[in-house]
Formats: C-alpha cells, structure tokens, sequence
C-alpha cells in the first residue's frame, strides 16, 4: 500500500513560514555587518561567553572587553544579552532569575531585553507583512 502525500490546505500553507519571508524578516531586524564587524562581534561575544562562563559578573565582563567603537559594543552587548536569552531562556526553558543570577545583573534588566526581543520580532513580522502587501499590489 503506498501513501498518498495530499496537498496541504490553505490554513497549513499561512503557518508554514516560508524561506524567503524568514529571510525578510532577518533582513527587517538585523541588516547586516561588514565582514571587520561581524569578525569583531563574532570574537566579542565568545569573548563574553567565556568571562561569563569562568565565573565574571557581567560588569567586569563589559568592562573588559575593548572595543574603540562605543555605539557597536553596546550593539555587542544587545546582541549578547538577546542571544544568552534567546539559548537559555526560549530555548532552554531556563528561569529569568537564574539567568540574572549567572550574569549577576537585576532581573528587570533581562526583562526589558526580552520585551524587546517580542517587539523587534513583532516589528519585523508587521514590516515584512507590509512589504509583501505592497508587492502584492504592484
């Protein structure tokens, strides 16, 4: 007996993102670095991981880490925060607390991070949303 693969149906179709619409909505929220910062970011945030998982409290680990550029490495220490949140507590099921514990930073901190994770993923979806209506029109 052979399985038939039916057509999945308009409703299954919406909720399936597609590539191209995640690869908008990166594009939405994060447009890109030039091949020096992101090799910066990229060793700045390993950098982080390792002051962090050696014992560091987030202040000593910020203060250490030299960048010359202070508007990029508060871009460096966003990213981390989003990125440490994103691994342990959406992915990992950890408590906010015990992150804020880890890193020795107050919990409203990680809060505000991660309310701002949901609006830039809000943002993004409503932004490629109405890029797609407006292609869809022209």
């Amino acid at each position: 007996m052979s399985k038939t693969k039916t057509a999945p149906t308009d409703q299954e179709q919406l909720l399936r993102p597609e590539k191209e619409d995640y690869d908008s909505r990166f594009e939405v929220v994060q447009p890109g670095f030039s091949e020096d910062q992101d090799l910066v970011h990229s060793r700045a945030i390993e950098f982080l991981r390792k002051k962090i998982k050696k014992g560091d409290p987030w202040k000593k680990a910020v203060a250490d880490l030299t960048i010359a550029d202070q508007a990029f490495k508060a871009v460096i220490l966003d990213d981390f925060l989003k990125i440490t949140l994103a691994e342990r507590h959406f992915q990992g099921k950890e408590e906010i607390k015990s992150i804020a514990r880890l890193l020795q930073v107050p919990v409203e901190l990680l809060e505000a991070v991660k309310e701002a994770m949901i609006r830039e993923v809000r943002d993004a979806s409503i932004e490629v949303y109405r890029r797609s209506r407006s292609e869809q029109t022209h």
